[in-house]
């Protein structure tokens, strides 16, 4: 009985489980199938159509945009400055002293932020302020530091804690301490919904695809054979190629015989040349009657020369009139080139200032190169000024530059290479950034003229060959090189690693030749956000710069943008005038472009 019982429970149990797990699959079963049609009920919701006051059909797109914001800062800086006494202040005010300088390392402490402007009343008595519009800063809070930009800085309660560095001269290097306010500038996220009107359905049209047509847009491979050349070009779709036609031109070994300047020697010689001829010719044609008159004996008869003698009297005598007058006005209008630029004295000799911790007396193991230039724009505006160059980062430039492991040997190469050296260098030219700063600001100069402003201080560094070897002129086949180094005056900078230095080096040093000087002109440029392009040319053995701006001249054109070419070697030539020696566009390309 007793076992009756327990298989009876057994079973009972074993019915209940059953009927549970059951229910449970059920339940699962219709939670999905609930899901399921939600979904498919989901799906199936059509997009709310609306219609316009003018009949047409749109829906509401959501689409996001930010917006500039604005976070007021007010707080403690202290600042590393290096600059100069101004002498006439110091003189005006005795107890006080007067600086011309430059902020390069900066710090806030004691931070305050807000939304709205703090009220802050600056410094009027401060003189001759050189903070840029933006200045970056390290922020102390919460005992964290953050790396920042505050945009338009105002200071006040200014401190200079200065030692003098010479016991001659003006140079001043020390610590700043002040309040200073001004914003951080971020960008917020919104969402909002733009109209997208509906299109009619149309009947779609096959359409064969376009073959690719020709273009006149060179990849940069050339061929010779026989004294003759052609240049291979893109068709449209810019992914296949096709040669141009046979054209005799020089070999290709000739084209190494041109160097940077010498489009600028060719042109000097082709107007002397020219020159030379015009006073010349008129004293030909007085010797060409005597040269003729045996021949006009033999055909003209006797009775005519009588005639003939007066004529020919009169003409000689207006002929030499007219020499006389020709040789006096072009004597007094030949042309002279335009002497190399020099140096003033002030400009020829760096000073090399070691940089000392003011506040705790510790010597910083690191010197600023400075350079004094003076110089003038298109204008004939004048400008100078001071820049430095931090010696560490002239240290980092070379090294870096000597140890790139990438080979001369193909064009993309030589892209890498400048791309490299300007990425390496561009933000150790904080000393070259702040004297154009406060130029542009006290000149308030607008895009163009600060453009000029920049190349124009280029063309007036005189010009230095840059080899990668040593500067012995029988080393070099290029024609230029070998004849420039032979001159008394000339300037040559040996065993620079690619033949170039960088803009580091370029304003350490201020030895630079053509794509030296194109290099630099192209970092300043893009940092100031212009739209500009390296150009080289292993034709021509040259280097330009070109920017995108609305000047009249030659321009290089890819794709939709513009860009005038810009001459670097020589001094006060504008954006878009080239020699005709290099102005054939399809040995140019692009080798660096900041947009």
């Amino acid at each position: 009985m007793t076992a009756v019982v327990i298989i009876i429970i057994v079973v009972i149990i074993a019915i209940f489980f059953f009927l549970a797990s059951k229910k449970k699959e059920t339940d699962t079963s219709v939670i999905q199938i609930v899901n399921d049609n939600k979904k498919q009920s989901t799906d199936n919701i059509p997009e709310e159509i609306f219609t316009d006051e003018n009949g047409k059909k749109y829906k509401q797109i959501l689409k996001t945009r930010e917006l500039p914001r604005k976070t007021y800062l007010l707080g403690t800086l202290q600042g590393k400055y290096w600059g100069e006494i101004d002498q006439a202040k110091e003189e005006e005010f005795q107890y006080s002293k007067f600086y011309d300088f430059h902020i390069y390392e900066s710090e806030v402490s004691d931070s305050e932020i807000s939304t709205t402007a703090f009220q802050f009343i600056p410094d009027s008595n401060f003189p001759r302020e050189r903070l840029p519009q933006l200045l970056p800063i390290i922020v102390k809070k919460d005992g964290k530091e953050y790396a920042v930009n505050i945009y338009e800085p105002q200071l006040a309660n200014i401190k200079f804690i200065s030692k003098l560095h010479q016991t001659e001269g003006k140079e001043v290097f020390g610590t700043i301490e002040a309040k200073i306010t001004g914003y951080l500038l971020d960008f917020l996220r919104e969402e909002y919904h733009e109209k997208e009107y509906l299109q009619e359905a149309r009947p779609e049209i096959t359409k064969k695809p376009l073959e690719p047509t020709k273009t006149f847009v060179p990849t940069g491979n050339i061929e010779f054979k026989n004294g003759y050349e052609r240049t291979e070009y893109y068709y449209s779709d810019y992914k296949s190629k096709y040669w141009g036609d046979w054209k005799y031109k020089r070999q290709a070994n000739a084209a190494t015989s041109e160097g940077c300047l010498s489009s600028g020697l060719g042109i000097i010689g082709g107007i002397i040349g020219i020159a030379f001829l015009i006073l010349l010719l008129p004293r030909i044609a007085i010797l060409l009657p005597f040269f003729l008159l045996p021949l006009l004996f033999r055909i003209i008869p006797e009775i005519a020369w009588s005639w003939i003698f007066r004529i020919a009297g009169i003409l000689l005598l207006i002929g030499f009139i007219v020499s006389i007058l020709n040789a006096i006005t072009h004597t007094s209008r030949s042309y002279f080139p335009k002497p190399i630029v020099k140096d003033k004295p002030e400009e020829r000799k760096p000073q090399y200032n070691p940089i000392v911790d003011t506040v705790n007396k510790n010597p910083i193991r690191d010197t600023l190169i400075t350079h004094y230039r003076s110089w003038k724009d298109y204008a004939n505006n004048q400008y100078e000024g001071k820049f430095w160059v931090r010696q560490s980062a002239l240290i980092n430039a070379s090294t870096f530059k000597n140890n790139l492991s990438i080979s001369e040997n193909t064009e993309q190469n030589y892209n890498e290479i400048v791309f490299r050296l300007k990425e390496n260098d561009k933000n150790n030219l904080q000393g070259i950034y702040q004297l154009f700063d406060s130029i542009k600001t006290a000149n308030n100069l607008p895009g163009d003229k600060f453009a000029e402003l920049i190349v124009s201080f280029v063309q007036d560094i005189p010009y230095t060959v840059v080899l990668p070897n040593a500067c012995d002129a029988s080393l070099y086949s290029d024609n230029f090189i070998r004849n420039y180094l032979s001159t008394s005056d000339a300037r040559c900078d040996g065993y620079e690693r690619f033949g170039i230095n960088t803009p580091v080096e370029f304003m350490a040093t201020l030895n630079g030749d053509c794509d030296t000087r194109t290099l630099l002109i192209y970092t300043l440029l893009s940092h100031y956000e212009y739209d500009v392009a390296m150009l080289s040319s292993e034709y021509y053995n040259h280097s330009l710069i070109g920017i995108n701006l609305p000047y009249e001249g030659v321009a290089y054109t890819y794709n939709t943008q513009r860009y005038i070419l810009w001459e670097t070697t020589a001094p006060n030539i504008k954006p878009g005038i080239l020699p005709n020696e290099i102005s054939n566009l399809n040995y140019w390309r692009i080798s660096l472009k900041s947009k």
